[in-house]
């Protein structure tokens, strides 16, 4: 192989007579192209982005555009503005900056230009070399990304007192090591989309939020933030209960503990309602309709997340995922640690792992006090050298590892003299080379196991599942998270499910007794129902549709013995309400005044095209008569079941508020705005834009009542079903047939 640099003329042409043979000639070049362009952005603004492995390009664009804004904010900064932001990783992959020859040298120890034919298909000395180059070649972009945009990044923040949440970790597969990107950040920080039936259709195109977590964990973040609940396509559509809420609980089992909604679009008076919107994301701004009822749905995401960021994170294991670039694990789900359900891992970078992890009481530990009882290793036949020479050392402490021998080196740098020292300390942890794939070996004090999975493992040395359904339908789909806060163990478990689900589940949690907290409702208490069983503790719940508990156990199970055989409270039927129901819609939105339903339907059911596109608040009154208490005994405590909303609704007993409800059962406790005989019963329901802007689609604009950007809605789309459907029920249950009432509401 011959450099011809040299005999290039300034014009391009080439001067060089070939010796005898057979030659090939390569040229190399680079040059922007439309895999550097901005994706996703308002129209006109379009163009290239920046170069992410160039400090010169990153140092110029802060210079000239983020220190004025910094400046711009002056004493806020650090304060009202607290954190600085980049969105995902939008281009294409790019794999050269004008840098690169110098830095591969500089971090590899070796040349870069008798290699480049490698990155053009054509093998350099050997296929072996070759790869070993392509894997040098790949690590080099990665660090460029981390060394010469990221910590550049957080170093100009921290400058000024602020702090950073950029999306490093792609999610996209980009040239970096995603997790390593993410450690840089002062709050890992990724996205989750709400469901969609036309764009990113299934899990694993949705939820991107395992990998800031592991971020967190193993660099001592206490928050983990994600964009959601994003989604292209629905417009108005996401609806509460049944898409934002799993979406949200799915992602929280994942790590997250901070919401960043997107979008919230400031939309001035003079653009109408709904106004104007971004096309991406999930619409959230007072012009929403269902804006002035949304504290309770905001409320369940804050409890949520403030018992989420409570105490560290609980996981058995910590999987090593290798040193190679590009390097992504996105999803829970993924599992690179094989644990399978029940357990938890995180995902730990080589930086983690050399510079951050030791061994306390056979347990690998991070500096902040998160620990594993094991090390998983990538199923791979080559590792980074530094990697198992740490890994040799965290053995000798004490450490049980597990993953397969490696035979080789990862780099072409010292080879092959590196590949001796990979067999030497192979040798020195798994042994001798044989043909038996299971091998259990204890090496100072430590262990080397392989031949089996980390669930395997954990199984066979007695460690129980972490959180497992024991008793419930095949069809229950339960998600959990567990964290430790001193001691207090919290467990938040989600229903991905539409449908309820009656189940038992244990706990690897022994002598404390389990309270459940209604994020909800606010409400929580001592379970009346549980049992002890081989040192776990097993709890009946009930999860409605989509459904959630945190389990919460902090005192002693001898101060809160179980008391009972469920933990559900005991309904008791009053009656239906059936019969006509007066319904008045709002006629600033085309709706009329009052009209009776002599059956709960859809207002898309209806022919008056002021109720089939209403978008907005419908108010059902009825009157509810109630017979005088019984003499004696407790008053018993009377609830209200709606049993199906579109979307939302709150009831009012004689002009009180009794409370919104926004997820099924739809069930209000109407007892303390109740009087015997007449009773004024007010439903009021809200549905979302979409009817509204299909009907007025159809209009003349002089004639529409709705102003918008969006134009996805057309005379063509389905309309949403909207409105109360019930059947509506009266219920009531007593406090002592209410196993552990008491409980506070918050």
């Amino acid at each position: 192989m011959l450099d011809l640099t040299g005999k290039l003329a300034a014009d391009g042409t080439l001067h060089w007579t070939a010796p005898a043979g057979e030659w090939g000639i390569i040229r190399f070049g680079f040059t922007l192209n439309d895999h550097c362009r901005v994706s996703t952005c308002s129209e006109g603004w379009d163009g290239y982005a920046l170069d992410p492995f160039d400090a010169g390009a990153f140092l110029r664009y802060w210079n000239a555009v983020v220190e004025p804004l910094i400046a711009d904010a002056g004493s806020l900064a650090g304060k009202a503005l607290k954190y600085l932001h980049t969105d995902s990783w939008e281009v294409e992959v790019a794999n050269w900056t004008p840098t690169l020859r110098e830095e591969f040298q500089k971090r590899r120890g070796y040349e870069l230009l008798p290699w480049l034919p490698v990155i053009a298909g054509k093998i350099v000395n050997s296929r072996e070399e070759s790869n070993r180059f392509l894997d040098d070649f790949r690590r080099t972009m990665g660090d460029l990304a981390i060394d010469h945009h990221f910590k550049l990044f957080k170093e100009g923040a921290h400058k000024h007192g602020l702090l950073i949440h950029p999306e490093s970790g792609g999610p996209h597969s980009v040239p970096i090591d995603a997790q390593q990107c993410l450690g840089f950040n002062d709050a890992p920080m990724s996205e989750f989309w709400a469901w969609s039936w036309r764009h990113r259709i299934g899990d694993g195109n949705r939820f991107f939020v395992k990998q800031p977590a592991s971020a967190a964990h193993t660099y001592g973040r206490k928050l983990v933030l994600a964009e959601g609940f994003t989604t292209i396509g629905p417009h108005w559509q996401e609806t509460l209960w049944d898409n934002l809420k799993p979406s949200f609980d799915y992602a929280c089992t994942e790590g997250l503990n901070l919401l960043v909604w997107h979008a919230f679009v400031c939309s001035p008076a003079s653009e109408g309602i709904p106004g104007q919107q971004y096309f991406a994301g999930t619409h959230l701004n007072p012009n929403v309709t269902w804006w002035a009822k949304s504290r309770p749905f905001f409320s369940y995401l804050n409890r949520c997340q403030t018992l989420l960021q409570s105490g560290t994170p609980v996981a058995d294991v910590a999987c090593y995922y290798g040193n190679h670039v590009p390097n992504f694990t996105q999803h829970r789900s993924t599992d690179p640690a094989r644990v399978g359900a029940g357990y938890d891992y995180d995902v730990l970078t080589e930086e983690a792992l050399l510079q951050r992890l030791s061994v306390r009481d056979g347990r690998l530990v991070l500096p902040e006090g998160v620990s594993y009882r094991l090390l998983v290793l990538p199923e791979r036949d080559s590792i980074s050298l530094p990697a198992l020479r740490k890994l040799a050392e965290l053995v000798a402490a004490g450490a049980t590892i597990l993953g397969p021998r490696p035979s080789r080196a990862q780099s072409l740098n010292d080879f092959p003299r590196c590949d001796a020292e990979v067999t030497a300390l192979a040798e020195q942890l798994w042994g001798p080379a044989q043909h038996s794939a299971l091998l259990q070996r204890t090496v100072g004090q430590g262990r080397v196991v392989s031949g089996q999975t980390a669930r395997e493992f954990l199984r066979a040395n007695g460690v129980a599942a972490d959180f497992e359904m024991v008793t419930g339908p095949a069809m229950a789909d339960l998600h959990y998270l567990h964290r430790r806060d001193g001691n207090v163990e919290i467990y938040f478990v989600a229903n991905r499910t539409n449908v309820a689900v009656a189940t038992e589940c244990a706990f690897r949690v022994r002598g404390k007794a389990p309270e459940l907290w209604n994020a909800v409702t606010g409400e929580h208490r001592f379970a009346a129902a549980y049992s002890a069983r081989d040192g776990r503790t097993l709890v009946p719940l009930d999860f409605d549709p989509c459904g959630s508990w945190f389990v919460v156990f902090r005192e002693p199970a001898t101060q809160h013995p179980p008391i009972a055989k469920m933990n559900s409270p005991a309904w008791s039927p009053v009656r239906e309400l059936a019969g006509n129901w007066t319904v008045r819609f709002d006629a600033q939105w085309g709706g009329p005044a009052a009209v009776t339903f002599d059956q709960l339907v859809s207002w898309t059911a209806r022919t008056e095209p002021g109720i089939k596109f209403f978008s907005g608040t419908a108010v059902y009154e009825k009157t509810l008569e109630l017979p005088a208490p019984e003499s004696g005994g407790e008053k018993p405590r009377l609830f209200l079941e709606l049993s199906n909303v579109r979307e939302l609704a709150e009831v009012k007993v004689n002009g009180q508020s009794c409370g919104i409800t926004w997820t099924p059962p739809f069930r209000v406790d109407i007892t303390d705005a109740t009087r015997p005989g007449a009773n004024k019963l007010e439903i009021e329901v809200v549905n979302f834009w979409p009817n509204r802007l299909i009907g007025d689609a159809s209009l003349p604009a002089a004639q529409r009542r709705t102003k918008t950007n969006i134009r996805k809605l057309t005379p063509d789309t389905k309309l949403m079903e909207s409105g109360l459907f019930g059947p509506v029920r009266l219920l009531k249950t007593k406090l002592e047939d209410n196993p552990g009432s008491g409980g506070a509401r918050n």
